[in-house]
């Protein structure tokens, strides 16, 4: 509704306040927020002065994903790379992917700084959700081949039933 109001040039928009609705007991507070001097948009000497693209600015290069059937036909063929799954380690003893590599991502990065980068990995969790996260964190860190498993173990074993 604010950025509605903004756009159209009706109202008074809370600019320089942050309204918070209670919808508990319908109550709303309207708290005073401080200018930081210096935010990089709106502070004393802005470095974003116009619109930016978030393709080249974030260097977000997008995580290539395969099935948990393209993995195993890639297990089948001698895959040569490092089949990493970052889940925990009651999840990996309870069921895994024979091969895998256990590298809980509760351990990182510190312990995936030690990978070596030019392997070939495949990454894969439980569902496909900390696999993106560790894959993602791997390409921007420098590690050149990272590919994930859409729908991780869950995905794995319901190709197996």
């Amino acid at each position: 509704m604010e950025a509605i109001k903004l756009l159209a040039g009706i109202g008074e928009p809370p600019l320089g306040r942050l309204t918070h609705y209670r919808a508990l007991d319908t109550s709303f507070r309207e708290i005073k927020i401080k200018k930081d001097p210096g935010c990089a948009l709106c502070g004393n000497n802005p470095s974003i002065t116009k619109p930016i693209s978030y393709q080249t600015s974030c260097d977000m290069t997008p995580l290539p994903e395969i099935s948990t059937q393209e993995l195993r036909q890639i297990l089948a063929n001698g895959f040569d790379g490092i089949l990493l799954d970052v889940r925990e380690q009651d999840e990996y003893f309870t069921a895994h992917i024979e091969g895998s590599q256990l590298l809980p991502l509760s351990g990182w990065p510190d312990v995936a700084m030690n990978l070596p980068k030019d392997a070939k990995y495949y990454v894969h969790c439980a569902k496909g959700m900390r696999s993106a996260r560790a894959g993602t964190w791997m390409l921007q860190n420098g590690f050149t081949d990272v590919t994930n498993v859409a729908g991780g173990m869950v995905a794995w074993l319901a190709d197996e039933a």
